[in-house]
């Protein structure tokens, strides 16, 4: 216990020194200025000799040229507007106009659809290549230059025989025979045929409405008498002939218009007429024409087509 009142004792007089004896004490003998060291400038010599300058390319500095002014376009003149297209010339009331015919692409389907009336009877074709012709019994080779006999058609093939009467069938590819050309050509033939007609037609009845008028009533002599029309506007004589069959390509459920019954002289005789309307099927479509029925003596002596005078079938 003494020892450590003796250590706290110590402690006490040191920090009373310190702040009393210790100042004074200091500044007596100059310990409370800061010590200064004497500086030594040292100047270092270089020797610019050996000094490496950095390499500068003394080139002269092209200045950037200029961007090129761009061209001026030339001015395209603006070509004037077509002019307007012409307007359809529309035919005069006493001028023919021939009807207009759809290409033989459409009248045979795109060649997947001739026409059955085309083989109403059997049509000589030949090849136009060495074919094959497949049938039940086999294949039988026909030269390039072959002929056949067409009969009908299948999708993309023709149905032939070796001759009008043989019992053989076969296949053969429609584009290895010549019928493409034969079909075309028969339908050329056919437009100019029956624009010929149409316009004989056209033709006979301008002059008839031209002339006087003929007579549509009484009764002529001879006995023949005028044909009366029914309460359907139909002749009743007429329909009596066609079902008869004195006449096959006119029926009542094509017929689109009965004309009035009227005199003529024809062939040196008095008879009476009456035109007919009708739808007429031919290899290439459907076409309305006119036939006249010729009256002898109370019955139907001949039908004609009005625009060529021949019998109607």
């Amino acid at each position: 216990m003494k020892a450590f009142l003796m250590l706290i004792f110590a402690v006490a007089i040191a920090f009373v020194s310190y702040q009393y004896v210790y100042p004074p004490l200091s500044a007596k003998f100059g310990l409370d200025k800061p010590l200064s060291l004497p500086v030594v400038i040292v100047e270092e010599k270089i020797d610019m000799t050996k000094v490496e300058l950095p390499k500068v390319d003394m080139k002269p500095v092209e200045a950037p040229k200029p961007e090129p002014k761009p061209e001026p376009k030339p001015e395209v003149a603006m070509a004037p507007p077509p002019p307007p297209a012409p307007e359809p010339v529309k035919p005069k009331a006493d001028e023919f106009v021939p009807p207009e015919f759809g290409t033989i692409e459409t009248i045979v389907g795109n060649w997947l659809a001739i026409p059955k009336s085309v083989f109403t009877t059997p049509k000589l074709i030949k090849c136009t290549k060495e074919v094959e012709v497949k049938s039940k019994a086999g294949g039988t080779k026909i030269p390039a230059g072959g002929t056949l006999y067409a009969l009908s058609q299948e999708g993309s093939n023709i149905v032939v025989a070796s001759a009008p009467t043989s019992p053989f069938r076969g296949l053969v590819a429609l584009d290895d025979t010549d019928l493409k050309a034969i079909v075309t050509n028969a339908y050329e033939a056919w437009k100019v045929d029956r624009v010929a007609g149409l316009r004989r037609q056209f033709e006979q009845k301008k002059m008839a409405d031209a002339s006087p008028k003929r007579s549509t009533g009484g009764a002529s002599s001879g006995g023949n008498a005028k044909p009366e029309k029914d309460k359907d506007g139909a002749y009743p004589l007429l329909l009596a002939s066609m079902k008869s069959g004195e006449v096959t390509e006119i029926k009542l459920d094509n017929i689109k218009k009965w004309g009035e019954a009227a005199q003529e002289k024809i062939d040196g005789e008095n008879l009476w007429t009456v035109t007919v309307t009708f739808e007429a099927t031919t290899p290439f479509g459907k076409f309305e024409t006119d036939a006249q029925a010729q009256i002898k003596a109370g019955k139907v002596a001949k039908w004609v087509y009005t625009g060529t005078g021949e019998v109607v079938p």
